[in-house]
């Protein structure tokens, strides 16, 4: 077994990732049984597969794994790999529409790699500031910032950041500066540097 494989297995919080990843599969069955309540139910299912990005930072050996020779680049480059899994959820959910929901599939793939590139990016820099559990600080505020715009929509007769018919230009716009903002924020995390 590589190194890489066994530092995953043994490195990664495991159980918080699986259980956001199953709460996203669990919510996507709701879709199936509710689709007339798609619009609440898929941002949830969207905060779900953050909340495991967000766990995947996670390092209880934090302090020791710091100072090994590999560095912390090895370390945080080989985790982003495991945001495989939550990034996969999303994309099936997506990819077979659950209740027939009509999401516009490339713009509702956008808002969720968006946000998972963004949730992870913010992960691995605090990773990179040696806080050892991210996932614990970083989960719940994703999960509420990804909901509240369902809420605050449905408050004030906003439009919404999460359509489920036509995908306008502005919402478009809106999740291409998110995914700009998360590719900036993994570079600062995962660039060279010292090792910590």
């Amino acid at each position: 077994m590589s190194a890489r494989l066994w530092y995953l297995r043994h490195g990664v919080a495991w159980l918080p990732v699986l259980a956001c990843c199953a709460a996203a599969a669990a919510t996507a069955l709701l879709v199936v049984r509710w689709p007339d309540v798609a619009g609440v139910l898929a941002p949830t299912v969207l905060a779900c597969c953050a909340g495991a990005a967000a766990f995947v930072y996670d390092e209880d050996a934090l302090p020791v794994v710091a100072v090994t020779p590999r560095g912390a680049g090895w370390r945080r480059t080989a985790r982003l790999g495991v945001m495989l899994l939550p990034l996969s959820v999303w994309a099936v959910v997506v990819a077979l529409r659950p209740g027939d929901v009509p999401f516009v599939r490339p713009g509702w793939w956008l808002l969720g790699g968006a946000t998972l590139l963004l949730v992870a990016g913010s992960a691995a820099l605090a990773s990179r500031r040696l806080v050892q559990a991210p996932g614990a600080l970083l989960a719940p505020v994703v999960a509420l910032t990804v909901v509240a715009p369902v809420t605050f929509a449905g408050l004030f007769s906003w439009g919404t950041l999460y359509p489920i018919g036509d995908f306008p230009d502005p919402v478009r716009t809106v999740w291409l500066g998110v995914a700009l903002s998360g590719a900036a924020v993994c570079a600062v995390a995962l660039r060279p540097g010292l090792r910590r």
